[in-house]
């Protein structure tokens, strides 16, 4: 088979890979997040130790889940040395961006430049839940596109 007819990336059984990485949402309970957290860093800490290149979170607002796509990464920045840490992704949709770009230059200072920041366009999921809270006077209007 040609990968490269097929348009993928995928490597080819006789070229080793160079990186490795993996995704985490966390495991989490209803009534008591914290456990969730601090498994999460401890997954973290272990591919680092594994020799894994790249940990990656995957935050779930109003879901069980990572709570904050910014300071789990801080967290584990002060908890591992090496492995580079990203998010994947951050709706921008639900955030400040001026607030989310100070508060990631933050955690990618604190980790040494380990930061790999991932955001995506488009309205955010549960966005009909918190609009009129997060966009008081104009949730009917906003752009979620790449403009």
């Amino acid at each position: 088979m040609d990968h490269a007819k097929e348009g993928t990336t995928a490597p080819l059984p006789t070229r080793p890979l160079r990186k490795l990485g993996f995704l985490t949402i966390g495991l989490f309970e209803g009534g008591d997040p914290r456990p969730g957290h601090e498994s999460t860093l401890q997954i973290i800490e272990l591919g680092e130790r594994l020799g894994f290149d790249s940990a990656w979170v995957r935050h779930r607002h109003l879901q069980y889940g990572i709570s904050s796509p910014v300071a789990v990464p801080a967290a584990a920045s002060q908890r591992t040395t090496r492995i580079a840490l990203g998010t994947a992704v951050i709706p921008l949709g639900w955030e400040n961006p001026l607030r989310l770009a100070e508060d990631l230059a933050t955690v990618d200072v604190l980790s040494g430049g380990r930061l790999n920041p991932g955001v995506s366009v488009g309205p955010p999921a549960h966005f009909d839940q918190v609009k009129d809270a997060l966009y008081t006077d104009t949730a009917d209007v906003e752009d979620f596109g790449r403009r």
